[in-house]
């Protein structure tokens, strides 16, 4: 007795053809890939490389403030040499590690929600910045960047020699 598929079995494409158990997908109108095919796929992904540490994405706050974007970050913990600061025109790169017992001291962790180790954020600017006057502060863990903008009105006379 053949089993008939309801409307929503065929739509979702869980239908089952053939005695080898493959699925279709009738969306596409593709076989999709068995289960032994896809631990394959997944092995090869794994390689050693896959298992660098994280790359952690700081939060920041940016904002204008007449003439000048500035931008805020947590950086508590990190000593200030231990923090890269790239600027372009425009763009903003700011990178480093925080590091937590690096002694290696701690026996048990109970807790553990902060986050430990190299962590890294490019922020795209909405206009373009003098990087040649642009600042960083911090203070009790806030990095503080003051990046004023180009002056597009600025006139210079070039004499010619």
């Amino acid at each position: 007795m053949t089993n008939k598929k309801s409307f929503f079995e065929k739509l979702t494409g869980s239908i089952k053809f053939n005695n080898d158990e493959d699925d279709y997908d009738v969306m596409d109108g593709e076989y999709l890939e068995s289960e032994d095919e896809e631990e394959e796929y997944d092995e090869e992904e794994t390689s050693e490389e896959s298992y660098d540490e994280e790359i952690g994405e700081l939060s920041v706050d940016m904002y204008r403030v007449n003439n000048t974007i500035i931008i805020k970050t947590m950086v508590a913990g990190i000593q200030k040499s231990e923090i890269d600061i790239a600027l372009t025109r425009d763009h903003v790169t700011i990178e480093g590690s925080r590091k937590n017992d690096p002694e290696g001291r701690i026996d048990t962790v109970y807790y553990e929600e902060l986050y430990w180790g190299a962590f890294e954020r490019t922020i795209d600017l909405p206009e373009e910045i003098d990087i040649e006057l642009a600042e960083a502060h911090e203070s009790h863990g806030l990095l503080t960047l003051v990046l004023p903008l180009v002056d597009k009105n600025r006139k210079a006379q070039l004499k010619i020699k």
